[in-house]
């Protein structure tokens, strides 16, 4: 039986999707992907959930995927959002600004762009969902541009708690590897795969019975069976054979006449098309190349005609059905009719019009990327005019979506003829292309490959400088080295801005591979060329380069001064060529080695104040935050940092942040004594440890695997992961994470009877006192080990007054724990219950709970009364379970503030602010942001 819609046999669809529009209309947000092949009913079923959420009066944003749109960035989801620089809402027209090309700065990293349109897109959906829940509708995304498929995937994640229900609906396999990954994503995340079969033969004559308003007889039934159950198929035979007049009335119902029947829907559109005049055949061939859905002005540019003489002449496709008009614009009834009329043009025909649609369209106004698609399938080897305007087209989408680009960059190689003048220059912008998608390995054997024989002079420099950027992020430092060495053999070849750009390059390559040494040799030669140049922006470059290089060294106070003298640069110079280094970020670092926790959140706030504009360092700075809030104890607000930063990191593709952030939150686990949690966490980065080499990360990785290892009892396992990473450090002559390792390393090495190693590794901590003598804790970690060592308590007493100077957790309770240990085994029990009760107040405030236990063990050891946390402990669930933070939150989004507003308030990430709400919601037991200010006003009263 039909529905009101006119759709039959899909009742157990109508009933999900309905389910899902009555969810939405409580608030709970839900992903629903629908597949099915073309015509078997997806934009009928769509349009039921369209007109479902309308009469709830819900906001719907729709959008669709068309052919031969792939290369315009943000393509599906502009239509869906009505983003155009003339839109009368200020928020589309400005991203629709930025997607014009207005308001970008030229200073701003490839791809910066993107993540900028994405953030503000997603607060646009945010901001929409705040008045009324909303459906967001991303049809045929097969289709769809790959800026639009992030664009997708970063609101379902980062909206998961808003009255959000996102569709996409696509065609089944072969599909681009994009939307297959997009697919996947959001069924991780909870998403509904809804695939629409093809129709039974009871329904399929429901169907017919529904259309012609008489049950089908046998030989109709037989005749409907070729359809294989699709709907549209099935309805254009029907009208075929009514077109036709070969149905007749029978006693019981109708019939057919005859069992002639085209083979396919392509051959039945063929064969309407017989029955157009020449004039109307070939305008509608015009306007099947043009896409499935034009307007009547392409049309007319292409053809050369005026829109009055198109719109007559296509009148005999409309009335074949054919076509239809929606919008004032010409749409095909169906894909499946485009497609068919598309594939009756013969393939070189096919081409010339595609060729001739990029130039009348053009002629007419049309931006290069709106009309590349029709360049790329219709230019052929040799045509020059194409690949200027598919490598210009490239230059336009190369900040919004990078991909688009090097997709472009790649036709407009492969249309130039051998030998010609320009093919160096070319293969050039692909390289720096492959470079920007992140195609990293294929842009350094590209580079390769020209540098390696004859080539134009002119692309000498810019494939050498890519090529060293390809190799950096490859961690290829030997041959980054020999490249640079090369270059500057011939000061003739490089400018002094290329020399020390290349030169700050290698030192970040040659440090993060393990030989800071040598990258600070290459960053004080950039610096030297750059002050001899005096050329501020690189002098930014190689002071951050130097910084990074003597900060792995241990020679934080050299460093903290590097970074206050970039970022003073940087702050008082018009040249924008520093701003990608965020040295505000950079300057973060540099306090907090240095135990200037305070004035590094500073520095990170400021850098958050640019990174909200700007994604370019925004994973790294959110990290950064979250990870200076666990070092000082305030763990209910690092972990939702934590995990915010690791998305953002993920979605950048930066696995080392990943791992970070998945390390941390393991040490948090742990000294909570969630040890199953800890293990999981632990499993997402345990395998970088298990490799001959080890990432420039792998300190903090250790620290949390060994730490785990310790709390399952198994110290030899925890030793045997500390000895590696610090031999690797010290062959590295590496020492950032020193205080890390050395403790536990110590502790665990004379316990196991390795006396030898922890007096080996206290001498290498005392040895950083002179490289850094400053920094409290570096001083306070020499005085701990060489204390244990020897067994004097007197050092690690005065460990831990120099701990005491800086608010950092480990370092102030781990130096009171060492020292009461040793206190208690020489009878001074007064003394060493007061340290304990320090570390254990430490411990308490931070909730690490399997920390404190420990504490309150050692404290009834020594005949002391640990007591109970008593009030600290906090309820489970309700207002007086939530932390400072996750209040604020739910006070400013109570008041209506998106995700976006309330991060740049409080200096934190949306992520953050979407992580500290899925813990609000469990705590308070609310589904959605209305019931969530509901119990906000309760609280209040």
């Amino acid at each position: 039986m039909a529905s009101a819609d006119g759709l039959v046999g899909r009742d157990a669809e109508l009933a999900l999707t309905s389910a899902a529009v009555g969810r939405l209309s409580e608030g709970r947000p839900a992903v629903l992907a629908i597949e099915g092949e073309a015509g078997i009913g997806k934009t009928r079923l769509v349009q039921s959930i369209v007109d479902d959420a309308r009469s709830r009066g819900m906001t719907v944003f729709y959008g669709r995927a068309h052919p031969f749109e792939r290369t315009r960035p943000f393509g599906v989801v502009a239509a869906a959002l009505g983003l155009s620089a003339r839109s009368p809402d200020p928020r589309s027209a400005r991203i629709g600004g930025l997607l014009a090309g207005q308001g970008a700065s030229t200073s701003e990293p490839v791809g910066d762009i993107q993540y900028r349109v994405v953030d503000d897109i997603v607060e646009l959906v945010e901001t929409a969902c705040a008045e009324h829940p909303v459906l967001l509708i991303a049809e045929d995304i097969h289709w769809a541009d790959t800026a639009s498929l992030l664009t997708i995937l970063s609101v379902v994640r980062r909206l998961s708690l808003a009255p959000l229900l996102t569709v996409v609906a696509t065609r089944p396999s072969p599909l681009p590897g994009e939307v297959i990954r997009l697919l996947d994503d959001l069924a991780a995340g909870g998403g509904q795969t809804l695939r629409l079969e093809p129709l039974e033969s009871d329904d399929v004559s429901a169907l017919a019975s529904y259309l012609l308003g008489a049950t089908p007889g046998p030989g109709l039934i037989a005749m409907l069976a070729k359809a294989g159950g699709n709907p549209l198929w099935a309805t254009a035979i029907l009208r075929s054979l009514v077109d036709e007049g070969v149905l007749r009335r029978t006693s019981d119902g109708i019939d057919v006449t005859s069992s002639e029947l085209p083979t396919s829907l392509g051959e039945l559109v063929v064969r309407r098309l017989r029955d157009l005049s020449r004039p109307a055949l070939d305008l509608l061939q015009v306007t099947a190349v043009l896409g499935d859905t034009v307007s009547l002005r392409d049309v007319a540019a292409v053809a050369r005609r005026t829109p009055v003489d198109v719109a007559e002449q296509l009148g005999e496709a409309f009335d074949a059905q054919l076509l239809e008009e929606v919008d004032e614009r010409v749409v095909f009834r169906h894909q499946l009719v485009h497609d068919a009329v598309y594939q009756h043009v013969p393939a070189p025909a096919r081409r010339l019009l595609h060729r001739e649609a990029a130039v009348a369209l053009m002629a007419a106004g049309a931006d290069r990327l709106d009309v590349a698609d029709h360049l790329m399938l219709g230019a052929e080897r040799g045509d020059e005019q194409a690949v200027e305007w598919l490598r210009e087209a490239a230059r336009e989408a190369s900040g919004q979506a990078p991909l688009v680009t090097l997709e472009l960059a790649r036709r407009a190689e492969a249309l130039l003829p051998g030998g010609h003048r320009d093919a160096d220059v070319v293969s050039t912008e692909v390289v720096q292309a492959l470079l920007r998608a992140g195609s990293v390995a294929e842009a350094s054997a590209r580079a390769e490959a020209v540098l390696a024989r004859r080539h134009a002079t002119e692309v000498d420099t810019p494939l050498r400088v890519a090529l060293v950027g390809a190799l950096a992020l490859q961690n290829r430092a030997a041959e980054l080295t020999a490249v640079v060495e090369a270059s500057l053999g011939d000061p003739d070849r490089l400018r002094p801005a290329e020399q020390a750009l290349m030169l700050a390059q290698q030192s970040w390559a040659l440090t993060f591979t393990g030989n800071p040494r040598a990258g600070e040799a290459a960053a004080a030669r950039a610096l030297d060329i750059a002050e001899r140049a005096r050329d501020t922006a690189m002098s930014v470059w190689a002071l951050t380069a130097m910084l990074v290089a003597v900060g792995r060294q241990g020679r934080f106070d050299e460093a903290l001064r590097h970074a206050r003298r970039a970022a003073t640069l940087a702050a008082g110079s018009p040249d924008t060529r520093s701003l990608p280094l965020q040295p505000k970020f950079f300057l973060g670092l540099a306090l907090f080695d240095c135990d200037l926790v305070g004035e590094a959140r500073a520095a990170f706030r400021a850098a958050l104040d640019d990174e909200f504009g700007s994604a370019w360092w925004l994973s790294e700075t959110l990290l950064a935050d979250a990870q200076a809030s666990f070092a000082i104890g305030e763990w209910d607000d690092a972990v939702p940092g934590l995990i915010a930063g690791g998305q953002a990191a993920q979605e950048k593709g930066n696995q080392l942040l990943v791992s970070q952030s998945l390390a941390y939150r393991t040490i948090i686990a742990t000294a909570t004594g969630d040890l199953r949690t800890a293990r999981q966490l632990a499993d997402g980065f345990a395998g970088s440890l298990e490799g001959e080499q080890l990432s420039y990360n792998a300190g903090v990785l250790t620290f949390a695997a060994a730490g785990l290892k310790a709390a399952e009892d198994d110290r030899q396992a925890a030793y045997d992961l500390l000895l590696r990473c610090w031999r690797v450090d010290a062959a590295r002559e590496s020492r950032f994470y020193h205080r890390c390792l050395a403790p536990d390393l110590v502790r665990l090495a004379l316990a196991l009877g390795h006396g030898d190693v922890a007096a080996e590794v206290a001498d290498s901590v005392a040895a950083g006192v002179e490289l850094a003598p400053e920094v409290p804790t570096v001083r306070s970690l020499a005085l701990r080990c060489r204390g244990l060592v020897d067994g004097d308590v007197e050092p690690l007493i005065e460990a831990v007054g120099l701990a005491r100077r800086a608010p950092l957790l480990v370092e102030h309770a781990g130096a009171c724990e060492d020292a009461a240990r040793l206190l208690a085994q020489h009878g001074r029990r007064d003394e060493a219950a007061a340290l304990l009760h320090e570390a254990l107040d430490r411990y308490e405030q931070a909730g690490a709970n399997a920390w404190a236990g420990r504490v309150r063990a050692a404290l009834r050891s020594v005949g002391a009364h640990p007591g109970t946390r008593g009030s600290r402990r906090r309820p489970t669930e309700g207002w007086e379970s939530l932390t400072a933070t996750e209040r604020t939150v739910s006070q400013l989004v109570a008041e209506g503030l998106t995700n976006g507003s309330v991060g740049r308030r409080m200096y934190i990430s949306p992520h953050t602010v979407n992580t500290h709400l899925r813990h609000v919601f469990a705590k308070l037991g609310v589904s959605n942001r209305v019931e969530l200010a509901a119990a906000v006003h309760h609280s209040t009263e």
